[in-house]
């Protein structure tokens, strides 16, 4: 899924993937990805769920190297880790992987950028969410879709917070979190 937000202005596309819930209940494939055009959508209930789930550091260490071997292929500087948005980032994934849905907003109904207002008071953000049994394959989804693509390459983001979370039989749950 990815978002885009400006505080107090709004910028996001649409893109679903129709074959979700059905997906969700096999062994992991393809890696899903969903973006969505209204921030206070409800999220994704999966039939699904871990009673743990670990943080996968190895794992955002690569997808930033991913990431960031895109953005120079475009032309563009490489993002840096913020442990901010980062730690936003990983309680995000964990929670959809024990909480058992998948989305920008929880299932207390908070919106990816209410998550982020603890740690960017104003200007641009956006967000990335996939479910991937590899970073290479969530990295491969989201650059293969247009409006995922657009928060990777956007010139305006400088940080990014990378959460990968362990998700037993789906793999990872994995978000993205883009600021200036």
């Amino acid at each position: 899924m990815d978002c885009v937000r400006r505080v107090r202005a709004r910028r996001v596309g649409l893109f679903l993937v129709p074959l979700l819930p059905a997906v969700m209940m096999t062994a992991p494939g393809p890696a899903l990805t969903e973006v969505s055009s209204d921030l206070d959508r409800t999220p994704i209930p999966l039939d699904y769920h871990v009673p743990q789930s670990e943080i996968r550091p190895d794992a955002e260490v690569q997808l930033l190297d991913l990431l960031n071997r895109t953005r120079r292929a475009h032309g563009l500087p490489p993002l840096v880790m913020d442990g901010s948005l980062r730690f936003v980032a990983r309680v995000h994934s964990q929670d959809m992987a024990r909480r058992g849905y998948f989305g920008h907003v929880t299932m207390s109904g908070q919106s990816f950028a209410d998550r982020l207002s603890s740690v960017v008071r104003e200007g641009f953000v956006g967000e990335n969410v996939a479910i991937a049994a590899t970073a290479e394959q969530a990295n491969k989804a989201f650059a293969a879709s247009p409006a995922h693509l657009s928060n990777m390459l956007e010139p305006r983001f400088h940080r990014v917070g990378i959460g990968v979370a362990t998700a037993g039989a789906l793999g990872m749950m994995v978000t993205e979190d883009f600021a200036q």
